[in-house]
């Protein structure tokens, strides 16, 4: 089996994009709701939420690409909202799991939880969008 290179590389490069700014909504999504507290400057906050979203963007775009000719959909779009979606539940089961292990050191709150599944939701379509694009360029 020979690995599509072409594939990883708009895999890596639409994560960080895509990452990158779905940090950004995910610091005003926040911003607007007051789940998570923030814990420094809004400067701080910005290069953290971007560095931090192209790392989330980067796996994510990994995923798609290795994932993308096995899943059903037509679509690049669906395809990564679905994966950035499937990610967030393999992870929200740890973190449930680790909350029924050990409940005093995490807590799962359902308002966290609900505000987790939006972003997913949302890094999938900024992903599939920047997919989208970087595929009709060629690059």
């Amino acid at each position: 089996m020979e690995l599509d290179y072409t594939g990883w590389k708009r895999g890596v490069g639409s994560g960080v994009v895509a990452g990158i700014i779905w940090g950004w909504v995910a610091m005003v999504l926040n911003t607007i709701s007051g789940v998570f507290p923030f814990e420094s400057s809004l400067f701080h906050n910005l290069i953290s939420f971007s560095v931090g979203g192209a790392v989330i963007g980067i796996v994510v775009g990994v995923f798609l690409a290795i994932t993308s000719k096995w899943l059903p959909f037509k679509g690049f779009f669906t395809k990564a909202v679905f994966v950035s979606t499937s990610i967030w539940i393999l992870l929200s089961i740890g973190g449930f799991l680790l909350s029924a292990m050990s409940p005093w050191r995490y807590n799962a709150l359902g308002v966290q939880a609900f505000q987790g599944l939006v972003l997913a939701l949302i890094l999938g379509c900024i992903l599939g969008t920047v997919w989208k694009v970087y595929q009709r360029k060629g690059v």
